[in-house]
């Protein structure tokens, strides 16, 4: 029986392999304090998949440790001797060639349990597009039956249906951890298909004037200054919608496989920070059609600032989320949610892990565990605790 832990985008380190010191360009620095030494033009692709260049020839590495660490310190302590892998992955790349990656990787540690002569039983803990990925390895690995020799998983922060700071990226950019500049970011990431990937579609994602929904999947949707301007890639939204929303070999498992293996999966996230449920989207703007309103997002408190429940939550699947767990990026650190992977991988229920206050009785009485989701927006309260 073996674990395997897939990190979020930006959780692996990329290392350039063309000089022979083989240079970090992406890193804990980077992450945090944003781009420090080199060019961001550095990690530009071309085509969606090759680095543009021949200077350089980015491979992913070590996972973060920052973001990771406590998650997979706790697992290898409260598992042992079971191993606990961690699967970094070029998370600027399409996640079609990351899943098949990821189904590889899979046999070879089912091959390596067999050789040691324990179970080839694989759970997975996810986080963040580390999701989305896994979803796709499961179809790729057996698509008649995805959960075949699976323990459990689960995923943490999943954007499921994509996150409102997609477009926000490719739009606007941004300056919290990225590549600096919020110009230099947006030019960049609009070279990244894993961006588009996580474009929102979930009901109320995108809204015109009118209130209805807006696909964001079809260019022209798309704010005009960025649609017709420089490096947005169009074929990028048509790839994402295929990989999320297709039924090919390389999709992602539907919703309808998740929750049949209910039983086996938890979708845990972190609640309390304000997040962006809805993005308005100006269609009748003469100026500038499709104007992304971002300053007008409509917010509340039901996501982790990143990934809104909407997002994340599946219908009668197990849903739970932590108030006060930290941001979007750092939820893996939170000694609730380390304490409720363990206990989920061990097969027990999802308990409702509470703080404790002065009013509490020193015995605890009775212990609430989380359910599976209705399907209902309205029911997300009960889910947090």
């Amino acid at each position: 029986m073996a674990i395997i832990f897939i990190p979020g985008i930006k959780g692996s380190e990329l290392d350039d392999s063309y000089p022979l010191d083989w240079p970090t360009r992406w890193g804990m620095k980077d992450m945090v304090i944003g781009e420090v030494f080199d060019s961001p033009d550095d990690l530009r692709l071309t085509d969606g998949r090759y680095d543009s260049g021949n200077g350089h020839w980015m491979q992913p590495t070590r996972i973060i440790r920052y973001a990771y660490s406590s998650m997979l310190g706790k697992l290898r302590t409260w598992k042992s001797p079971e191993p606990v892998y961690a699967f970094s992955y070029d998370w600027r790349k399409p996640l079609e060639l990351s899943a098949k990656r990821l189904a590889e990787f899979v046999e070879e540690v089912e091959g390596r349990e067999k050789a040691l002569g324990r179970k080839a039983q694989i759970s997975f803990v996810a986080h963040s597009m580390g999701c989305l990925l896994l979803r796709g390895a499961l179809r790729v690995r057996n698509a008649g039956d995805p959960f075949a020799g699976i323990r459990r998983v689960v995923f943490i922060a999943p954007p499921f249906r994509g996150s409102i700071g997609a477009p926000y990226a490719l739009v606007v950019g941004e300056k919290d951890g990225w590549f600096g500049t919020d110009e230099d970011h947006r030019r960049v990431a609009r070279t990244f298909p894993a961006v588009y990937e996580m474009t929102p579609f979930y009901h109320g994602a995108a809204v015109d004037e009118a209130g209805h929904d807006v696909d964001l999947f079809d260019p022209a949707n798309w704010q005009a200054n960025v649609r017709d301007g420089e490096a947005f890639q169009p074929a990028f939204l048509a790839g994402a919608r295929r990989y999320l929303l297709g039924n090919e070999a390389t999709s992602m498992v539907d919703d309808a496989t998740l929750a049949g293996a209910a039983d086996k999966v938890l979708v845990l996230c972190g609640a309390g920070r304000p997040t962006a449920r809805s993005l308005p989207v100006q269609k009748a703007n003469r100026h500038n059609p499709n104007w992304f309103d971002f300053a007008a997002s409509t917010i509340d408190p039901h996501g982790d600032g990143r990934v809104h429940f909407l997002s994340a939550a599946v219908k009668d699947v197990p849903f739970a989320a932590y108030a006060g767990a930290g941001d979007h990026a750092l939820l893996c650190r939170d000694e609730r949610v380390t304490n409720t992977v363990s206990l989920w991988l061990e097969g027990k229920r999802c308990l409702k892990m509470t703080r404790r206050g002065p009013d509490h009785p020193v015995k605890r009485t009775a212990r609430a565990c989380f359910g599976c989701w209705n399907g209902d927006p309205a029911s997300f309260d009960a889910h947090i605790a």
